[in-house]
Parts: structure tokens; C-alpha cells; sequence
């Protein structure tokens, strides 16, 4: 008897629902009803070529709510999209104890392996989030469903008209991915292996374009997945009263239609303006850096350039050379952007340097 539990199990773990990568996107809506009342939607995109049985099977998502308590949401829409993609959404409601400001968060295994601007993404968690500010009545936006598709070196476009439930403005930016910290109910943080898609080939544009309200890759040059991610942030009397963000998967194909011209490479950085990488005009230097706002009284924002592909290493150094803080990109990258927290640093001169393989380059700071 013993034995047939044996090959019981080991025919459950060979399954294709425990292993299988289906996990495309995802996103966290939510709704005021009333009070600290909020109607909750996760919507979550998964990939139906390589995972139909595990997108099947996952009928319940469990929900963390940044007071402390979780539950369990059943899914109540499955729908089948462009891109062999299957959209579910799960929906509950939550009355929070108090008004304040919440996480709510989802984090799930079995991402999408294989992508080109992300190389460890098979071992990682997805990890989507919506922040809410119940002190105040509002309904965070709703945007058009994500496009999974994209032919190489044609306009790729995701449209980002929202519709606001409130007279409240928005804005798009796109941030690297996150990941959750460790514990069943993590605050975010960086995945900072990423890289945005124009970075593959190191030509092109990836941005959002306000006056449009669309997020535009000019153009994919390398067949492949590609992941990216976006926060829809809520803005009402210039304060943001909700971030939300989403991610989501793009395949590169080759398919009919028109080709455009590959514009010169600019970082995506974090934003929806793109801010131009540093220009390193000199043949015989390799690395570029800006660090900004100098002085300051807390944090100072790091952007580098490398003018080849490389690891690039970012240092805070004091003035008797000690290293105090150190950030390595994970992978190889042209450009990066980091914070140094000088908060708790004795006022005085410091030093940002940037290296990679080859370089180094440095700028003072004053705290």
C-alpha cells in the first residue's frame, strides 16, 4: 500500500499544475462602497500556451490587505484575450478597522522563465500592489486591458485611457519591477535585475506619451518575451491619494504589418518623460553620472551611463574614502538609477562614484 502512495505522489508532483509558468500580469483595483468599505479586484493575466491546466486551476488568489488580515478571493470572471491569454478577475470586499494608508498586495509563484530584460525571472515571485488612502472616498482607476503582443520592429501600444470614477487626474510612470520582501504579506521592493525592454538591444525608446495616453516601445528588435511594469498614480488637489501597479508581458514576434525606423537609445529611467542618459562625448571614457539634488537633506538620486553593456558598481564614499554604501546592478546594464539615504550621515562633503570594468567617474555631494 505504501508503495501506491509512493507513486501517487510522485505523479502529483510531476504534474504540470506544480510546475507550470503561467503567471503573464496582473493588477489590484479597489472601490469605495461606503465607510472603510472597499470592493477589491485582482486581476490577473495568465499565459495559455504553456500553462492552460495551471491558469485553470487557479481559482482562488489569497489577498493581503496592509492591516494585518488576508483572505481568500474566488475567482468570478475567466475571459480569453488576444495573445492566447487567459484574463480572471477575483473579487471581495474589506472594511478596514481604521482610515489610513494600505497596501493591499498579491504575491504569486510560477512567473513567466525566459525573458530577455529579466534573466532570473523564472525564480521570482510576481508581486502586485495598489496603495489606498482611506481617509479620503475614492475608486482607483481602471485602465484598458494589457496587449501581450508586439511584432519586431513594428509600434508596440497599450493604451492607458483611464476611467476615473472621481474628478481626479492621473499619471503613468514606469518604475523597475517589484518584488515582495520576505512573510506571507511583504512591502515591496526592487527587483534591481531588471531591465526595461529597449535596454536588450540598447536602441529605441520605451515611454509613456501623456498627450496619447499610451505607452509606446519604438521598436522591438530581438524576438522574445519582454517584462515591464507601470504605476498609475491618482491625484487629487496635488496629492496622490492611490498608487497602483501593474506588470505585464510583451512577445515579440515576426508578423505582417508596416516597420518604423529605430530611433537612438533613451532610458526609460522612472518616469513617463524620458530624461536623455548622460552624454559621454570623449572616446576614452566609458561612464557618465548625475547625482541630484545637491545638497540635500536626505536622499540623493544616483543616474550612471555605461557606455558598453557592463555590471555597474555605485558608491557613497566620505571624505576619509570609507565606502558607506554600495549598490551592484545584477546584471549587465547601460544605464541605472538609484537613492543613497544620507538621513542619518553627519552633514559634510561625500563622494558618489560610478565604475564599471573599465571606468570610474565620480561627483561630490553635500549633506
Amino acid at each position: 500500500m505504501k508503495s501506491v502512495y509512493k507513486v501517487f505522489l510522485l505523479i502529483l508532483l510531476a504534474s504540470p499544475y506544480s510546475f507550470a509558468t503561467h503567471v503573464r500580469g496582473g493588477e489590484i483595483m479597489a472601490t469605495h462602497v461606503s465607510g472603510q468599505n472597499y470592493q477589491i479586484k485582482v486581476r490577473l493575466y495568465f499565459d495559455l500556451a504553456v500553462g492552460e491546466g495551471a491558469a485553470t486551476a487557479q481559482s482562488n488568489v489569497l489577498v493581503c490587505f496592509g492591516d494585518g488580515s488576508t483572505k481568500e478571493f474566488q475567482r468570478t470572471k475567466a475571459e480569453r484575450i488576444p495573445g492566447n491569454v487567459l484574463v480572471s478577475d477575483y473579487d471581495g470586499m474589506h472594511t478596514y478597522p481604521s482610515s489610513g494608508q494600505f497596501q493591499i498586495s498579491v504575491s504569486l509563484e510560477n512567473r513567466t522563465p525566459g525573458i530577455l530584460n529579466f534573466p532570473n525571472s523564472g525564480d521570482t515571485k510576481a508581486f502586485f500592489w495598489t496603495v489606498i488612502n482611506t481617509q479620503v472616498s475614492n475608486s482607483t482607476p481602471v485602465l484598458p486591458y494589457l496587449v501581450f503582443e508586439g511584432g519586431v520592429r513594428q509600434l508596440f501600444k497599450i493604451d492607458l485611457k483611464a476611467t476615473v470614477a472621481d474628478v481626479d487626474s492621473f499619471t503613468v510612470t514606469l518604475p523597475k519591477l517589484s518584488k515582495p520582501s520576505p512573510g506571507e504579506c511583504g512591502v515591496r521592493m526592487l527587483e534591481h535585475g531588471y531591465m526595461y525592454p529597449n535596454e536588450v538591444s540598447s536602441k529605441g525608446t520605451f515611454k509613456v506619451i501623456p498627450n496619447v495616453n499610451q505607452l509606446v516601445w519604438q521598436a522591438p528588435e530581438v524576438l522574445g518575451n519582454y517584462i515591464f511594469a507601470m504605476v498609475v498614480s491618482e491625484w487629487r488637489d496635488g496629492i496622490i491619494i492611490s498608487e497602483s501597479y501593474r506588470e505585464g508581458l510583451i512577445t515579440v514576434i515576426d508578423k505582417p504589418g508596416p516597420t518604423v525606423e529605430i530611433p537612438p537609445y533613451e532610458s526609460a529611467e522612472n518616469g513617463g518623460l524620458i530624461t536623455s542618459t548622460p552624454n559621454v562625448k570623449s572616446a576614452e571614457v566609458s561612464m557618465a553620472i548625475v547625482a541630484y539634488p545637491v545638497p540635500t537633506e536626505s536622499f540623493v538620486t544616483v543616474k550612471a551611463y555605461s557606455k558598453k553593456r557592463s555590471i555597474v558598481t555605485l558608491q557613497l564614499i566620505d571624505s576619509n574614502g570609507r565606502v558607506l554604501r554600495e549598490i551592484k546592478s545584477g546584471s549587465p546594464v547601460i544605464s541605472v538609477q538609484e537613492e543613497f539615504d544620507l538621513r542619518n550621515l553627519a552633514k559634510g562633503l561625500y563622494i558618489i562614484k560610478a565604475s564599471n570594468e573599465v571606468d570610474a567617474v565620480s561627483q561630490k555631494v553635500i549633506r
